[in-house]
């Protein structure tokens, strides 16, 4: 059983993993790289990804940071690391005031109740030897932190820091913005949130804080969300430019930032309804005002922006645009029930006034993190099995039966670098490598069908997805 990125199970695995092993890497203290667990044939484990990742180790710096926390606070503290969001470090270093040198901004928590329970959040700086000491403590607004951001949010702010708090068995997040200046460490300003973006989404120069804010109306129970705007200004902040969201919104599960077509900075909500499936909002700037085209035109493009859960959007070919999945069943799966059906995805871009073009179609495999786009010439000819004995994805010419369709076109399959040797004396050749995680394809033998593929055609329309 495989599981993608919210733990929805995935019981057909169309790519098979190859025997070895991949270990997950750290990015600085706290970010995980995907990872593959391998076993022997094309078995597949569920797994603990604290059982595979060494403990964080510090670095000199972080060291000397943490002597000089525990020389303020006491040894009694558990570490607490941003989830999501550029820092993913207990330990933030940067410059956050108008001096040369950098701070350090620790988040952490007391054990067995040593002090009150709750999230802390230690600016520490250095004194004219260069040696670390905390300037001052204060209460954080929950149990764990959702991101952090630094930046200059607004044209007269400075440099704040923004940390997004979240309790987990509430699901309440709430946004504190610090500022620190001649010594001094304060809070500036919260609010709360379930979306938490920071880019200049207005292309005025400067940062904005983007935002989407869920309200529950007391008699009716009606929820209803609307993106914002909001910078600091003399010290205050400030909520501006609000657009509303749809209405249908259980969950929102993750943001990207990116491009619309056409240039515009825009982030790409996704987020669960209550009838269990995933749609995408898009969220820009023109016309003086915040734009959500998928609710100001959600009859048209609404459907289009829905699918199962799973498939997130993501810039799928790396060119800053941001696509927007869709999928329906592949050829032979129109009456699969759930744990076998497989689905086309087709990739699309949102183009100004209200239209979404279509950009890439083809066979994702969201276990794995791969997307091929079909040529042309495969429209309406090709679709995808599981081999049960390997385990390869194999794409066969359709014969109008999922279970008859033989005439095999091109078979996938993956191996860390250690394995390589062996598939290659079988005849797979390397399409594409992502860290220690290789993709092979192998070609049918002595078939003159047109559909069959190339290799540079495959690397062409081969595409890793994070």
């Amino acid at each position: 059983m495989w599981y993608n990125k919210v733990g929805y199970a995935y019981p057909s695995l169309f790519l098979c993993v190859r025997k070895g092993s991949d270990r997950l890497k750290r990015l600085g203290l706290a970010a995980l790289s995907a990872a593959c667990v391998l076993l022997t044939g094309c078995s597949a484990l569920n797994f603990s990804v604290e059982g595979l990742v060494d403990a964080p180790k510090l670095t000199k710096e972080q060291e000397e940071i943490h002597q000089a926390l525990i020389e303020s606070v006491g040894s009694n503290i558990t570490l607490k690391y941003p989830r999501n969001g550029d820092y993913r470090s207990a330990y933030v270093i940067a410059n956050i005031d108008d001096e040369p040198d950098s701070e350090a901004i620790v988040f952490y928590e007391y054990k067995d109740n040593v002090k009150d329970n709750g999230m802390r959040i230690n600016v520490l700086d250095t004194d004219e030897d260069g040696k670390w000491h905390s300037v001052k403590e204060l209460h954080g607004a929950g149990t764990d932190i959702d991101k952090v951001m630094i930046s200059t949010f607004g044209k007269k702010s400075g440099d704040l820091v923004v940390v997004g708090y979240q309790n987990p068995a509430t699901d309440d997040k709430t946004l504190e913005i610090y500022s620190y200046d001649h010594g001094t460490f304060k809070k500036v300003g919260t609010d709360t949130y379930s979306v938490l973006e920071t880019m200049d989404i207005n292309a005025d120069g400067t940062k904005e804080l983007v935002t989407v804010q869920k309200t529950v109306n007391p008699e009716t129970e009606k929820i209803t969300s609307r993106a914002s705007i909001l910078s600091m200004e003399n010290g205050e902040l400030k909520r501006e430019h609000t657009i509303d969201m749809c209405d249908n919104v259980s969950t929102y599960v993750k943001a990207v930032r990116g491009m619309i077509d056409g240039g515009r900075s825009a982030v790409f909500i996704d987020s669960t309804t209550a009838e269990g499936l995933m749609q995408t909002e898009v969220v820009y700037y023109r016309y003086s005002n915040l734009q959500n085209p998928i609710q100001q035109s959600k009859e048209r493009l609404l459907p289009r922006c829905t699918r199962p859960v799973g498939y997130y959007c993501t810039d799928v070919d790396g060119d800053t645009v941001v696509e927007i999945p869709s999928a329906k069943p592949m050829l032979g799966y129109e009456n699969a029930v759930a744990d076998e059906m497989l689905y086309m995805t087709t990739w699309s871009v949102y183009k100004d006034f209200y239209t979404l073009e279509e950009k890439y179609t083809g066979y994702y495999s969201i276990p794995n993190g791969f997307f091929l786009a079909f040529p042309k010439r495969w429209a309406d000819k090709v679709t995808v099995r599981r081999d049960n004995d390997t385990g390869d994805v194999v794409c066969y010419k359709y014969s109008g039966d999922i279970n008859t369709s033989t005439t095999e076109l091109v078979r996938f399959c993956s191996a860390t670098k250690n394995n390589a040797d062996e598939l290659e004396k079988k005849g797979y050749e390397l399409v594409d490598t992502r860290g220690q995680l290789q993709y092979f394809v192998k070609f049918p033998k002595d078939t003159q069908d047109q559909l069959v593929l190339t290799i540079d055609e495959v690397k062409n329309n081969f595409y890793i997805i994070d």
